[in-house]
């Protein structure tokens, strides 16, 4: 019988002083080849979990929202435009009242301008632009005959598609052909018509909206402060909305002044050029600034096409666009900085979005109005301090 004590087993050491065999000696040796990495600590749940039916209440709520808008957007649409309109003409009817004339007819006034304004400018425009719109086939044969080769490709590729479409209805339908049936609409004239008359009645809607707003909202916004209980929600909403009608009055105030004169400065140019028309070239852009990055990019595409069609050599046709180009640049990175600054500043990406939502859901007046609308959910999410996030995601 082996009475000795059994042997000690050998430690060896590592670089870094722990036995091979100690619990630390793991901590120092490098991973071997393949090991996965350690997990992260797991994301530390909220300290104020949202309920479930509160986030499904909040969803259907913008659901409700989105289906109003878009299916209400004949009634909404001038409701919103005589707002926005209130808010650029409230401080001249201020104006007025201060030298003896009362607000109701100083509202009328107002109103009666941009009637005015607007009648002598689609009076001023309309023969220029129905001279373009009779001349569009003969325009569309010119382009297609300096734009020949754009031209060719595109023929090819119909008939490639024409091809195809061939084969694939044989091949569907070996007995015969297909019996089509073919649904008649309404015809160009009534569809005109009833675009007319939609048309006069939105304006007639903006106009009165226009006049009550100007004339009874003071005195209403007034009578629905004055409802409220506590004195401290009084001066906040007065506030409230002494905030917004200042800071979105000269906010609206400044980008008229600035599209007027880019729209100014790009008919002189363009009548520099010889571009016919450099009047109704110039409202273009005027109204087109008032969707930024998409309406620019539109009036150059539309100035080249002019081009085109006015001058032959390539050194002539690419002038008046990069002309506004440059006019534009010098307008949207120094002159609207400089004179708007810090007052109303917009975060560009919310700004983005604004135009895209707005448009997809009123069309080309909705993204005009995008951007006065997006000034307007700034100030009121900033004034209330659980939207203050959503205040500083819109802009500084």
């Amino acid at each position: 019988m082996n009475d000795r004590p059994p042997a000690t087993p050998r430690l060896s050491t590592i670089p870094g002083g722990a036995p091979a065999g100690s619990p630390g000696a793991s901590d120092n040796l490098p991973p071997a080849p393949g090991t996965p990495e350690p997990a992260a600590d797991p994301v530390p749940p909220p300290r104020t979990p949202r309920d479930p039916a509160t986030i499904a209440l909040v969803g259907l709520f913008v659901i409700a929202l989105l289906f109003t808008l878009y299916f209400g957007r004949d009634v909404l649409l001038p409701i919103m435009l005589a707002l926005i309109l209130s808010f650029l003409l409230r401080p001249l009817v201020r104006a007025l009242y201060r030298i003896g004339i009362p607000e109701g007819l100083g509202a009328a006034v107002m109103v009666l301008l941009v009637f005015g304004g607007g009648a002598l400018a689609v009076y001023t425009l309309s023969g220029p632009a129905a001279d373009w719109i009779n001349r569009m086939p003969r325009v569309l044969h010119e382009l297609e005959f300096k734009l020949g080769d754009v031209r060719a490709g595109i023929e090819r590729a119909r008939e490639a598609s024409r091809q195809i479409e061939q084969i694939t209805s044989s091949s569907a339908d070996p007995n015969g052909p297909v019996r089509e049936v073919v649904v008649r609409g309404p015809t160009l004239m009534e569809q005109a018509a009833n675009q007319v008359e939609g048309f006069i009645a939105n304006v007639v809607i903006l106009l009165v909206l226009l006049y009550f707003f100007l004339a009874r909202g003071r005195n209403s916004l007034e009578a629905l402060i004055g409802t409220m209980r506590s004195v401290d929600d009084r001066v906040h909403y007065a506030m409230v909305a002494a905030t917004l009608q200042q800071n979105i009055a000269v906010y609206l105030l400044t980008i008229t002044v600035i599209n007027t004169m880019l729209g100014v400065a790009t008919g002189v140019v363009m009548w520099m050029w010889g571009l016919p028309n450099p009047a109704l070239w110039g409202v273009m852009v005027a109204v087109a600034n008032y969707i930024p990055f998409i309406g620019p990019a539109v009036m150059t595409g539309v100035l080249f096409l002019v081009s085109v069609l006015t001058f032959d050599g390539l050194g002539t046709i690419i002038l008046p666009p990069l002309s506004f180009v440059a006019i534009t640049t010098i307008e949207g990175n120094f002159l609207t900085p400089m004179i708007v600054g810090r007052r109303l500043s917009l975060n560009p990406i919310a700004v983005f979005v604004s135009i895209l939502f707005w448009g997809w859901l009123w069309g080309i007046p909705g993204a005009l109005l995008a951007v006065p609308i997006l000034a307007i959910l700034k100030i009121l999410f900033d004034a209330h301090e659980p939207m203050k996030p959503i205040g500083a995601l819109l802009g500084d």
